[in-house]
C-alpha cells in the first residue's frame, strides 16, 4: 500500500469532503473551492475562480456579509460562525451554516479566508413551515376562543338588549334564594314592564320597538349596583334581583330607574317616542320560594298597570283584596 504524502492526504480530504469549502483572498475573490462547494452553488471550479463572495451573496445580505468579512481581514475576529444565505448560479437562494476563519502566515498576516458550510435549507424551510403552522394554529386557537366566548355570551345574554337572558336570571335567583334562606338577610325581586309597548310597535313599527327596548335596557343596566342583576324576562318584561337590601332601599332604586326611563330621548322616523315602565316588586327575607316571590312581583306589577302605569308597587304594601293571601 502506497503511503500518501501529507499534501496528497489534504487534497483527498478537500475533494471528498461533503462540506462545501472555499478559500478566498483578502479581497474576497475565490482562489480554491472543492466539489461539494460546486455542487451546492452550481458553478464549476474554473467558474468559481472568477467569482467573489459578493457574487454568491443575495443583494439584501451583501452589506452584512462585507462587515463580517472585514472583521476577519482586519484581525478583529479570527473566526465567525453564522447562518447565512448563498446565491446559486441558477438564481436559487439557499441557507447555509457557515464557519469562516482567517488564514494567516507565520507572521500572523492575514492571507485570505477559509469558509466551510453545509446546506441547511431543508432545516430552515422546516422551521419556517413549523413557525407558519404554529402561527396558523395560534390564530385558529384565538378565533376558536373568541367564538366560544361569543357562544357563551349568546347563551347567557339576550341578543337584542345584551342583558342576561331568562335562564341566567333563574340561576341568579336560585343562588340568591339559597343565600337568603341561609343568612336571613333580605333581597328584592322586581319585574318591570314597558308601558303600552304594543302601541309603540303598532304606531312606529317593530324596528322602532326594538330600539325602544335597547334604550330601556341601557337605563336599567346603569341604574343598578354591581352586585345587582337585571335581565330580559321575556318580551317587554325585565326582571331585577337586588341582594342585600331593604324594602325601602329597593323601592328608592327602582323608582329612580322609573323616572330615568321617562327621561329617555328616543326618536324614530323623525318622531319622538315617550317611554315609561311599571314595576312590581316583592321583598323576601327568611324562607322564600322562587315561584312565590316571582308571583308576588307579578301581582304587584299587575296592580301598577291597573292603577295607572308608570309607577312602582310593592307586593308587601298591597291590601288583602289585591291578590295577597
Amino acid at each position: 500500500m502506497n503511503r500518501l504524502t501529507t499534501e496528497d492526504l489534504y487534497t483527498r480530504i478537500f475533494n471528498s469532503s461533503v462540506v462545501a469549502i472555499g478559500l478566498t483572498d483578502v479581497k474576497g475573490n475565490y482562489q480554491l473551492v472543492n466539489p461539494a462547494w460546486c455542487k451546492m452553488l452550481g458553478y464549476t471550479q474554473d467558474e468559481a475562480k472568477g467569482l467573489s463572495i459578493i457574487d454568491v451573496t443575495p443583494a439584501e445580505d451583501k452589506e452584512h456579509s462585507q462587515i463580517n468579512y472585514d472583521k476577519l481581514i482586519s484581525g478583529q475576529s479570527s473566526s465567525i460562525r453564522i447562518q447565512r444565505r448563498y446565491l446559486c448560479k441558477n438564481g436559487d437562494v439557499i441557507w447555509a451554516d457557515l464557519h469562516v476563519s482567517a488564514v494567516t502566515d507565520s507572521d500572523h498576516q492575514v492571507l485570505g479566508v477559509l469558509g466551510m458550510f453545509v446546506n441547511i435549507d431543508p432545516l430552515i424551510m422546516a422551521e419556517e413551515n413549523m413557525n407558519m403552522l404554529n402561527h396558523e394554529l395560534t390564530k385558529a386557537n384565538i378565533e376558536l376562543q373568541v367564538a366560544v366566548e361569543k357562544l357563551n355570551k349568546l347563551a347567557r345574554h339576550d341578543e337584542l338588549t345584551k342583558l342576561f337572558n331568562r335562564r341566567v336570571l333563574e340561576e341568579f335567583l336560585e343562588l340568591e334564594l339559597q343565600r337568603v334562606n341561609r343568612t336571613q338577610r333580605g333581597f328584592t325581586v322586581a319585574i318591570a314592564d314597558l308601558d303600552d309597548f304594543k302601541l309603540v310597535n303598532d304606531t312606529f313599527g317593530h324596528d322602532c320597538g326594538d330600539e325602544a327596548l335597547k334604550a330601556l335596557s341601557q337605563v336599567l343596566r346603569k341604574g343598578i349596583r354591581n352586585m345587582d342583576v337585571v335581565g330580559r324576562w321575556g318580551g317587554e318584561e325585565f326582571l331585577f334581583v337586588l341582594p342585600e337590601t331593604s324594602l325601602e332601599g329597593s323601592r328608592i332604586v327602582l323608582d329612580r330607574i322609573r323616572r330615568r326611563v321617562r327621561e329617555i330621548e328616543l326618536f324614530c322616523n323623525n318622531l319622538e317616542i315617550k317611554l315609561s315602565i311599571s314595576i312590581g316588586m316583592s321583598y323576601c327575607q327568611g324562607q322564600c320560594d322562587r315561584d312565590h316571590v316571582i308571583k308576588e312581583a307579578d301581582i304587584a306589577l299587575y296592580e301598577a298597570k291597573r292603577t295607572g302605569k308608570n309607577k312602582v308597587v310593592c307586593y308587601q304594601n298591597l291590601p288583602m283584596d289585591c291578590g295577597r293571601p
